[in-house]
């Protein structure tokens, strides 16, 4: 078993990093194959997987019941990165390169807008190997934390702010 993260906010986010943790490993990242939702059904509807096609393409392949309604609608089978603000885009692709380059986990501070508020949220991103398709998955728990302003506009995901990395066992970057 890892050290568990000591800046993890909320209770989902520590269960579910030690779902994680109990998957079996092929090097330092569980298979999709090995994922089930039924351990962590509780946390279903926050948690969302990414595959990572390529720099352009993240590909949505599942989005929970309250992701869906925290965005308003169900991104599924979209690309993630239109869901990113273009400013915001280089540094997502960035921390998505040192997170599958290590592998290691990722937790985030996030500046979501969403039916004209602007929230931060806890976001915990740990990586998942896709055997099938030999491409890096992210699997994510996102937790609401406060609304911090009003702004009007669509769902946008618009700032990563302080990035805790997790050694998995293969490493992790230094802090920013």
């Amino acid at each position: 078993m890892l050290a568990f993260p000591d800046f993890l906010r909320t209770a989902g986010a520590r269960r579910f990093f030690s779902y994680w943790d109990s998957l079996p490993k092929d090097g330092f990242a569980p298979d999709r194959k090995d994922f089930s939702p039924v351990p962590i059904a509780p946390l279903m509807p926050a948690i969302t997987i990414l595959e990572i096609v390529s720099d352009d393409l993240i590909m949505q392949r599942l989005a929970g019941t309250a992701v869906c309604r925290a965005m308003g609608f169900d991104p599924t089978g979209g690309n993630a990165l239109d869901l990113v603000a273009p400013e915001a885009r280089p540094h997502y692709l960035d921390l998505l390169r040192v997170q599958t380059g290590i592998p290691c986990g990722r937790w985030n501070m996030l500046r979501v807008r969403r039916e004209n508020l602007v929230e931060r949220a806890e976001a915990l991103t740990l990586p998942m190997r896709h055997g099938r398709s030999g491409h890096w998955m992210i699997l994510s728990y996102f937790g609401s934390i406060e609304t911090v302003a009003y702004e009007h506009g669509p769902y946008e995901i618009l700032a990563y702010e302080n990035t805790q990395w997790i050694d998995l066992g293969a490493g992790a970057p230094d802090p920013a």
